[in-house]
């Protein structure tokens, strides 16, 4: 996957997410609504990425919280103690050094 598409995928998540919670303040709760177009979502990372890639992704989009508010204090580290996966741009670089995608990225 070319770092373009990369981008504008997880920007587009990051839409869906945050009118999902402007709709959610209005008392209507779309959650459940959303499942399954969710575990579709989820399930197209598990084909694009490598099972340790999609942990990566995983982790950054929700323990992280880039699709909410990004968690400054939340941090991810390498063997050689340097932190990793810091912005998005960060990520994407981090899953193409690892080779973590199965598709190309050229």
């Amino acid at each position: 996957m070319k770092q373009d598409i990369f981008m504008k995928c997880c920007e587009r998540m990051k839409t869906a997410s945050n009118n999902i919670d402007a709709v959610y303040k209005l008392n209507i709760d779309l959650h459940e609504f959303m499942d399954d177009e969710h575990w579709v979502v989820q399930h197209l990372w598990s084909v694009i990425l490598t099972p340790e890639g999609y942990d990566w992704f995983s982790w950054f989009m929700y323990e992280k919280a880039y699709l909410y508010e990004l968690k400054e204090d939340m941090k991810a580290w390498d063997e050689n103690k340097n932190e990793i996966c810091q912005t998005l741009p960060d990520l994407y670089n981090f899953l193409v050094i690892n080779n973590h995608f199965y598709t190309s990225t050229k």
